[in-house]
């Protein structure tokens, strides 16, 4: 299994001092991911809002990390293609592949709020159908295959990896793997039984469309801290996973309201034993071990670990230091 750093950050302190402190953060981390060999890094593309907010133009954070690294994978999930002209696209990615030396993999993905849709909100109803097309488009302009226009820099690889983002849609999973696409998930909404039933349906799609299982990626995102025993791992983590969560939430209108303090602490410890221990990396070693061979068996070839979501940076370094160990005892690949 392959293990990628993965970043989605919430940015309650706009200031540009913050943010720039932020950035400074994630380099750091890029930096301790390149220099004790792990795959690759992960980030979004997200607008509007706190959540995810450090990234509202995935291709000019990739180029900074392409110039800043040698050997990490620079992974995007997701760019929202029914936002953009596919145009645009091939060309910002062709160049980042170029400046990477052929890095470069893409995941792409439909969307979901229509608050993202706000230059172009005709787009939200067939953002499906756009976004196949537009992958359609882009493979093509990559390839020299359109008639009437042609783009430069060409990609550095001959191919671009191409991942398709599913939350929860059997039909996009399925028609990611007929179209032979990577898959990149999650476990929001989701336990390990809907996980498999997605992987069981991308590589049911694999077989139909006459492509190879064995050299697909399946890439799961995992929030991740890792400590010597659970009730630590409670205890750093569970004020700043539920502000996390309540951001992402805050997304689509759906923060609850609590009668009382002590409603509200019982929904912080009720949010995350969903994910805690088996759903996630938050965990102690053992427990992720235990998550890690079951992700393995039902499919799963890639880990992005997502450790931006609230925590002090000193606790982030220490986690990541106990996953470090954890990768090299499984005898985990790590490229």
């Amino acid at each position: 299994m392959k293990f990628s750093v993965s970043f989605f950050s919430n940015v309650n302190d706009t200031t540009a001092q913050n943010m720039q402190d932020h950035y400074e953060f994630l380099f750091e981390v890029i930096q301790y991911a390149e220099k004790n060999g792990w795959y690759g890094v992960w980030f979004p593309e997200r607008h509007y809002h706190t959540f995810g907010g450090l990234f509202p133009s995935p291709s000019v954070f990739a180029a900074a990390v392409a110039r800043e690294t040698k050997k990490l994978r620079i992974q995007v999930g997701s760019v929202i293609l029914p936002l953009h002209s596919p145009i645009r696209i091939a060309e910002e990615w062709a160049m980042v592949d170029q400046l990477s030396k052929g890095r470069v993999s893409i995941s792409f993905a439909s969307g979901w709020n229509p608050n993202d849709f706000k230059e172009n909100p005709e787009h939200f109803d067939q953002r499906k159908i756009r976004m196949w097309q537009g992958i359609e488009r882009i493979e093509n302009l990559w390839n020299d295959k359109e008639t009437d226009v042609t783009i430069f820099p060409k990609p550095y690889q001959q191919q671009i990896p191409i991942y398709v983002t599913v939350a929860s849609s059997k039909e996009t999973c399925y028609e990611a793997g007929k179209h032979g696409y990577h898959l990149l998930t999650h476990f929001i909404f989701n336990d390990m039984n809907d996980v498999k039933q997605k992987i069981e349906l991308y590589h049911a799609g694999l077989r139909e469309g006459g492509h190879s299982i064995e050299d697909k990626d399946v890439t799961i995102l995992l929030h991740t801290y890792l400590d010597h025993d659970l009730e630590m791992v409670e205890k750093t983590v569970k004020n700043a996973f539920f502000e996390y969560q309540h951001a992402f939430l805050s997304l689509a209108e759906m923060i609850p309201h609590y009668e009382s303090k002590r409603e509200e602490e019982i929904a912080k410890t009720m949010m995350l034993r969903k994910y805690s221990p088996h759903y996630s990396l938050l965990g102690t070693p053992e427990t992720c071990s235990t998550v890690l061979r079951k992700l393995e068996e039902i499919g799963v070839t890639q880990v992005a670990a997502l450790i931006d979501f609230g925590l002090q940076r000193q606790k982030i370094m220490e986690s990541l230091e106990r996953l470090q160990l954890l990768v090299k005892e499984e005898n985990a690949q790590t490229i």
